[in-house]
């Protein structure tokens, strides 16, 4: 690329001018010169010079310049091109070298002797078994100090997680002191009984460390799984599989332990480079088979952990916890292919980090579905303690979930040397970092608002109760009208929730653009002016929003009420933001509009009349009929089943009209909305076997046809007259009949 100083040397003449005294003091001026005195500087410079210096310092930066695309891809396939040869260089160099073992093992375990008789590696061992006799011992004897303490909790049947928590950890704090007193113990005897040669202590120190290491795993595992505690047990899963796991970790923490620190030691003590490299990645292959040999064959006790409720676990958890075991396996196996390439392309792998990174990815989903199982149990009341007191840890255990995420992709960063701390001082990275910690911050404030709106109107609507189908609850059954419906704080609830967690996501997403340098002003005014166009130009809309949040305000309807808007009529099954769904009786579904609503007809509020109407003989005794009215009445207020949802008890009102064949008597009852229709059926069952026991026998619906001349009809005359009469009282019994006789009564 042609620089922009030859460019001007193309277009200058051969000899330029020779540089004024204000253009040499310019080019030799402080950085750090103030711009008045740059500006004086500039302004003494003639035409030509400030464009000689204008190309010097394009070339400058043209100079500074990094590499382009293409230049950067090439690089790229570079240096992949080059790692790809250092790969297949390695595995060469690794097959070149598994020879070698048989030969390397020996000779630098020759290097122990140290001169020594071949005795002496009997003697390293008995020294060894003597120790960790001694150590043994030890421990015993501050097991049987601390034995009531173990018995304890060996002993406790603790209900809640906290409560088991602090049980194991109780007992977590004994294992340790306890793993104390035997390595304090073992070292005592070692120190005091091996004088000088420190190849004989590399070597039992070494192995001392793996004892340490497969204990301290073993307590670890015990503390998480309690094979053999099921009542302090934190994990879900079978006795069985909890041992079985239990004896898996002991066997991987051995292998890795004892394995990897004999390959240290080996290097130690002088194997070559090669033969080392193999050995390591043997005993890596063995414990990467071993971890996913383990998994495999545990994955339904791992599965199950991870939804161990799966009626009510949500779709994203069931599948998670499906594909998780399998996804561990890939997992564990990348993760042993990428410690190869690092070590074969001159790298060098951390054990630290790739263990740590192995056991952050198969415990942390365990971690979290205890802290949500706890949660859980918080909200279905099983936890003893107060309402309030378990709605503040129900937010603490989820928010802690939040915590334990965000605190494990911390500690990833860290072991494969991600620092963002460092990071955070620079330019660009501290943009970054100042933007996830924002993120990181408004998120866990958002779920914890959410989780505290979410948590306490749940509660609250378990404590209001009924309103979906519980007995008492004044919902009528398919079919019926009425119904007394749920109270005022089921029906507005709901919305305010949805209103509140609404709000909570908006906030926390502008907050979070705002993080990422992204000017939500705009954003803000734009929304208010699509906002405004939609209240322009969805008039009906913002009507029908309105409406029904002056509907809800004056509490005109409630859920499972029965009400009617003019054209159409049945029970409230849902409220939405612009409209309410009303099921009918029949079971047709409406959706009304709120804008639409010009009166409103509320049949289930507070009480409800029902007018009973019997049709008796003329020659019935009237006042009998009303002490019989009484009678049940009151029988029916001592029901253990209706009794309570009386307001005013059956009682009779008299002759209320009469008509060709019968007296029509009526009686009424008050009663709770929705419970009528049951009240109803009994009344009506207590009145015929009360009548039938009395001797009261209704009366039968008759027609009195008088014809002229009746008596010289002929028999098919008379024939067509009673038909003709018998179609009237059919057509009277219709519900269209009934309709048009009701009009006509006073």
């Amino acid at each position: 690329m042609a620089s922009f100083g030859a460019l001007a040397q193309e277009a200058e003449p051969a000899q330029a001018p020779p540089e004024s005294a204000a253009l040499q003091q310019l080019k030799a001026a402080d950085p750090t010169l103030s711009e008045a005195a740059i500006r004086d500087l500039v302004a003494r410079l003639s035409d030509a010079e400030v464009r000689s210096l204008l190309l010097d310092r394009l070339d400058a930066v043209a100079g500074q310049a990094g590499p382009s695309e293409a230049e950067e891809l090439d690089s790229f396939l570079e240096r992949a091109r080059k790692n790809g040869e250092a790969v297949v260089a390695g595995f060469i160099r690794m097959a070149a070298a598994v020879p070698m073992l048989p030969e390397a093992v020996p000779a630098a375990l020759e290097r122990i002797r140290d001169g020594r008789p071949a005795s002496v590696y009997l003697w390293i061992a008995l020294g060894f078994a003597v120790m960790m006799a001694v150590g043994w011992a030890a421990e015993r004897l501050a097991r049987r100090v601390m034995a009531k303490l173990f018995q304890e909790i060996v002993e406790a049947q603790p209900e809640s997680v906290i409560a088991r928590l602090g049980c194991l950890l109780l007992r977590l704090v004994l294992e340790f002191v306890s793993l104390g007193v035997y390595v304090g113990a073992a070292l005592a005897v070692f120190f005091l009984v091996t004088h000088g040669n420190p190849v004989t202590r590399t070597v039992v120190m070494t192995y001392m460390a793996a004892v340490v290491v497969v204990r301290t795993y073993g307590i670890f595992s015990r503390f998480l799984l309690a094979p053999y505690l099921p009542a302090l047990r934190l994990a879900h899963m079978r006795c069985e599989d909890a041992r079985y796991l239990h004896r898996q970790n002991i066997v991987m923490a051995s292998i890795a332990g004892f394995g990897f620190l004999t390959c240290s030691l080996l290097e130690g003590l002088g194997m070559p480079y090669d033969a080392h490299q193999v050995l390591t990645f043997m005993v890596g292959f063995v414990l990467c088979a071993s971890v996913v040999y383990t998994i495999a064959t545990a994955r339904r006790a791992i599965a199950g952990d991870l939804n161990w409720d799966p009626e009510n676990a949500g779709r994203l958890r069931a599948m998670l916890a499906d594909i998780w075991p399998a996804a561990t396996i890939a997992y564990t196996i990348l993760l042993y292919l990428a410690i190869i390439v690092i070590e074969f392309t001159g790298g060098e792998a951390s054990y630290f980090a790739s263990f740590g990174s192995l056991l952050t990815v198969i415990f942390l989903p365990h971690l979290d579905a205890i802290l949500e199982r706890s949660a859980q149990r918080q909200e279905q009341g099983v936890e003893e303690g107060s309402p309030v007191v378990n709605q503040l840890k129900i937010v603490v255990l989820r928010a802690s979930r939040f915590v334990l995420c965000i605190a494990a992709a911390l500690f990833l960063a860290r072991i494969w040397g991600v620092d963002l701390f460092s990071l955070a001082e620079q330019g660009f990275g501290a943009r970054i970092a100042e933007a996830l910690i924002d993120i990181g911050l408004t998120g866990l404030v958002a779920y914890v608002l959410w989780e505290l709106a979410r948590i306490t109107i749940d509660r609250r609507l378990a404590e209001e109760g009924g309103g979906e189908g519980e007995e008492g609850a004044g919902v009528p059954e398919p079919g019926e009208q009425g119904g007394q419906g749920v109270s005022r704080a089921r029906t507005l609830l709901p919305l305010l929730r949805v209103a509140i967690q609404v709000t909570i996501v908006v906030m926390a997403v502008m907050l979070i653009l705002s993080a990422l340098g992204v000017n939500i002003g705009p954003l803000l005014a734009g929304a208010g002016v699509v906002g405004l166009a939609i209240g322009f130009g969805a008039q009906t809309l913002v009507r029908d929003i309105v409406s029904g949040v002056f509907f809800l305000v004056d509490d005109a309807f409630r859920l499972g009420e029965y009400i009617d808007v003019g054209v159409v009529k049945g029970t409230v099954e849902k409220i939405s933001l612009r409209s309410l769904r009303l099921r009918h009786h029949r079971g047709a579904l409406h959706t009304v509009p709120f804008g639409e609503i010009q009166h409103l007809t509320n049949y289930s509020r507070d009480w409800v009349v029902v007018k009973l109407e019997f049709r008796l003989p003329f020659d019935t005794d009237v006042n009998k009929v009303r002490k019989i009215f009484k009678r049940i009445g009151q029988d029916l207020l001592e029901h253990e089943e209706i009794g309570p949802d009386f307001l005013a008890p059956f009682k009779s009102q008299g002759v209320f009209s009469t008509d060709d064949s019968a007296l029509l008597i009526r009686g009424k009852f008050m009663a709770k909305p929705g419970r009528q229709f049951m009240i109803r059926r009994e009344v009506y069952a207590a009145v015929q076997r009360a009548f039938a026991a009395e001797g009261i026998k209704f009366a039968n619906r008759q027609v009195t046809v008088q014809v002229p001349g009746a008596e010289q009809m002929t028999p098919e005359q008379r024939t067509a007259v009673e038909s003709a009469a018998a179609s009237a009282v059919a057509q009277s019994e219709t519900p269209a009949g009934a309709e048009a006789a009701a009009a006509n009564k006073p």
